[in-house]
């Protein structure tokens, strides 16, 4: 696990998921499609995770990106430090009680999303690929252990990383 501490008095946590499949689902012609995402929690073993990825513009604090309902949008990017900002969750996981299962729901910019489904469909990688969520705190034991399998916790994801294999 890793622990990064910010100006503000809160820390942030990461777990590392690792990737086992992954769908496009779509419930209605209404709807638009997500993507499902299979994986297992490197910092909580035996307990596997389905991520679900959905397109939603948001307003995720001031990260620099104007959106607007329009045909036109206007992105003007900043470069900051993310400790200095006070950005907004982007989803949430919860751990079910009784059963040794977490769901996650995230939400992606269009651009975003993109670039994952591109990714998703790659060819088998050698490896399986890795995604990195920085959610809120959550309590360890003395020995580093993290007591969240069927706890029925929920924590707010802050941002999203991954690592794909290419070769």
């Amino acid at each position: 696990m890793r622990e990064m501490e910010h100006n503000r008095s809160a820390k942030e946590f990461s777990l590392h998921l690792t990737l086992l499949s992954s769908d496009m689902i779509k419930s209605s012609i209404k709807n638009t499609s997500k993507i499902s995402v299979s994986c297992d929690i490197s910092e909580v073993p035996k307990v596997n995770c389905t991520i679900i990825f959905r397109r939603q513009e948001q307003d995720i604090g001031p990260i620099g990106s104007i959106s607007c309902s329009c045909l036109l949008k206007i992105i003007v990017q900043f470069t900051f430090r993310r400790q200095e900002q006070d950005i907004g969750p982007i989803g949430s996981i919860k751990f079910q009680k009784n059963r040794p299962i977490a769901s996650a729901t995230i939400n992606l910019s269009e651009v975003s999303f993109g670039e994952l489904k591109d990714l998703l469909r790659l060819a088998t990688p050698p490896r399986p690929a890795s995604f990195f969520l920085n959610t809120s705190k959550y309590a360890e034991g003395v020995n580093g252990e993290v007591a969240m399998r069927n706890s029925g916790l929920t924590l707010e994801i802050f941002d999203l990383s991954w690592r794909f294999p290419l070769l």
